[in-house]
């Protein structure tokens, strides 16, 4: 489209440029256009600027979003951390129960089987046992004292044992409370995980949505650049484009101006108000430098160096400049093919080009070029041909 848009505007401008001289209406048409496509440009702009401030707003969303899930699974973490420092704990002490227990278990087996000897010991050699101690004894006194030793030790051993069992009971109640507790913390650190692997993959995805947008503001942001570019080629194409109108209106209005003192007829100015003798007329006569019959082209108006001269009528300067024969001298353009000519000035004041209404000084009397003393030569050319001036010019 940019391609397209560059090579209409220079169509656009050469065919301007080919037109606006000679067809206003043409001219007019081609700067509206431009003006028109370079608020298509600037409305297109605008869209473009509100769609970046849209996916902008977008990306802040996106990154508050991945902010805060970010601060969330931190949190999570430190949770999960939490848990898992609480689990290992719990693991420990399930281990040191286990050891507690088969520890209390062996307890348990060495006060067994020592009570097996005992008791083993006892009923094999039971009889021995009380004869010894009843001959052994001294008394009736000892040997009951002697009878509830042996009973004593039974019950002793007999309540370590339930005692030992007891213990043994408590470590694996505990131990299975541990893990009961261990097993709900599993669930728990399950679940956190979980949780964190579902915040991950949500803020996967925004990371990725927020890829795209930074995407899309690069991309709107070159196509920015590229309208701006655009606008400013055509606000450069417009004022191309306005001041080939100008030039066209300022042609136009020169052209109306001369056609305004283009000579229709009728008496003109008289170049040198006020110095009305002649002293040479149009036509054939004596010349002055060789005193021969020569022809004069134009009527000679005697007046002091410096003197004034007017333009007789209004119209373009055609040319300006020196002439070793006509010396300074100048030549306006009327239309219509007539012409007057200036000869012999000491100063030229006008250029060639120039516009000049009746009346304007457009140079100095003087003597320069071939002349015998400060006059002004006056000279009327119709269509090529000088023509006699009196016919156009009046001293009175």
């Amino acid at each position: 489209m940019r391609k397209r848009l560059l090579q209409g505007m220079g169509l656009l401008l050469a065919a301007a440029l080919i037109f606006a001289a000679t067809s206003n209406t043409y001219a007019t048409k081609e700067i509206d256009e431009a003006k028109k496509e370079k608020e298509q440009l600037e409305n297109e702009l605008k869209d473009t600027e509100t769609a970046l401030n849209s996916l902008e707003a977008l990306k802040g969303d996106a990154e508050a979003y991945i902010k805060k899930m970010d601060s969330y699974m931190e949190n999570l973490s430190n949770h999960i951390y939490e848990l898992e420092q609480q689990a290992q704990a719990k693991s420990d002490l399930i281990s040191q129960k286990e050891a507690e227990i088969g520890d209390m278990q062996n307890r348990i087996d060495e006060q067994y089987a020592a009570m097996k000897l005992r008791i083993q010991y006892m009923y094999e050699n039971g009889e021995v046992s009380y004869l010894s101690m009843f001959f052994g004894a001294q008394d009736m006194s000892d040997f009951l004292n002697k009878a509830e030793y042996l009973t004593e030790i039974t019950e002793y051993d007999r309540d370590m044992l339930d005692k030992l069992q007891d213990a043994k009971d408590s470590l694996n109640i505990a131990k299975a409370n541990l893990e009961t507790e261990l097993a709900e913390l599993n669930g728990l650190l399950k679940e956190s995980e979980d949780e964190r692997a579902a915040a991950e993959q949500l803020v996967a995805a925004k990371e990725q949505e927020l890829a795209y947008t930074n995407s899309d503001i690069v991309s709107k942001e070159e196509a920015i650049k590229r309208q701006k570019e655009d606008i400013e080629a055509m606000e450069s194409l417009i004022k191309e484009l306005e001041e080939i109108e100008r030039k066209r209106k300022e042609e136009e209005e020169r052209r109306q101006k001369q056609q305004q003192v283009t000579y229709t007829g009728g008496s003109m100015m008289w170049p040198l108000p006020g110095r009305t003798y002649l002293s040479s007329y149009f036509g054939n006569r004596e010349d002055p430098f060789t005193g021969l019959t020569s022809y004069h082209s134009g009527i000679d108006i005697p007046a002091p160096t410096g003197t004034e001269i007017h333009a007789a009528c209004g119209g373009e300067v055609a040319w300006a400049y020196y002439s070793s024969t006509a010396g300074n001298w100048v030549g306006i353009d009327h239309g219509n093919g007539l012409y007057t000519v200036y000869m012999h000035m000491s100063k030229i004041l006008v250029t060639e080009g120039q516009q000049v209404q009746t009346g304007d000084v457009i140079g100095l009397v003087g003597s320069t070029g071939r002349s015998t003393g400060p006059h002004l030569h006056l000279s009327v050319r119709l269509n090529g041909e000088y023509v006699e001036p009196l016919n156009y010019v009046s001293p009175n």
